[in-house]
């Protein structure tokens, strides 16, 4: 958790969070709800709530000046990021030109790169996600407030910091991103099998009869599992969760 002595903050004394290698900071405008303190601070205590259960719909990459983004830059021939772009970014932010932006950062590692794009049901950033459960049995996933550095106010030009947030993650949270990421593997383990069983069952039905036909054999797409050790007990035979 941040150690503040000051609520607000300029952008320029969050450069080293905002630099720090294995990470991208992403942004999400709260104009549509209105920007009171009451909806900031519901943000930090409980999480940011994302549109169709999916991270990849709620927020924005910010052009944050981290080693690998400056080399992307870099590599696509465009000026490098800089704390004065990324001003720039929040300053005019074009999502119902947002006053007050919702800053966040998660950790590259536990981003499930083979996850759906869209983030379908928290399987890409699920493991940067808490859930809320309605009473119809509805889930709801919330970005943890502890990868939410703040939210900066374009009126002010500065950052009010969030309590919750943790620049170093404590152990109990890499467990617990641990776990959460084993999840979201098994999600697209399981899609991508039923994925491979509705292919065969398609290719099967339009297979001619009576005509042998030879399918190229191709590498397992699950292998990228292999290296993941799954806490499953025992005494049990279905998914550990």
């Amino acid at each position: 958790m941040l150690e503040q002595e000051k609520k607000y903050v300029k952008i320029e004394e969050l450069k080293k969070i905002f630099s720090d290698t294995g990470y991208i900071c992403l942004g999400h405008g709260i104009g549509r709800r209105g920007d009171s303190s009451n909806i900031v601070n519901m943000i930090f205590n409980n999480g940011l709530r994302t549109k169709n259960n999916s991270l990849y719909f709620t927020t924005v990459v910010l052009s944050s000046p981290t080693p690998e983004i400056k080399q992307q830059y870099h590599d696509l021939g465009l000026p490098l990021p800089s704390i004065e772009s990324l001003k720039n970014q929040l300053n005019n932010w074009q999502h119902l030109s947002s006053k007050k932006i919702i800053i966040a950062r998660i950790p590259t590692k536990y981003i499930n790169i083979n996850g759906d794009r869209s983030d379908r049901d928290g399987e890409m950033y699920g493991a940067f996600m808490t859930e809320k459960l309605s009473r119809e049995g509805k889930v709801t996933y919330y970005l943890d407030p502890k990868f939410i550095i703040g939210c900066f106010d374009v009126e002010k030009q500065e950052t009010e910091l969030n309590n919750k947030f943790e620049p170093d993650l404590l152990p109990s949270s890499i467990a617990q991103l641990e776990s959460r990421y084993k999840r979201v593997l098994e999600k697209t383990r399981e899609r991508l099998k039923q994925l491979e069983e509705t292919i065969f069952f398609q290719q099967e039905i339009l297979q001619p009869v009576n005509e042998s036909v030879e399918y190229p054999q191709c590498s397992n797409p699950h292998d990228f599992f292999d290296e993941v050790e799954w806490d499953i007990p025992k005494e049990q035979n279905g998914k550990s969760m």
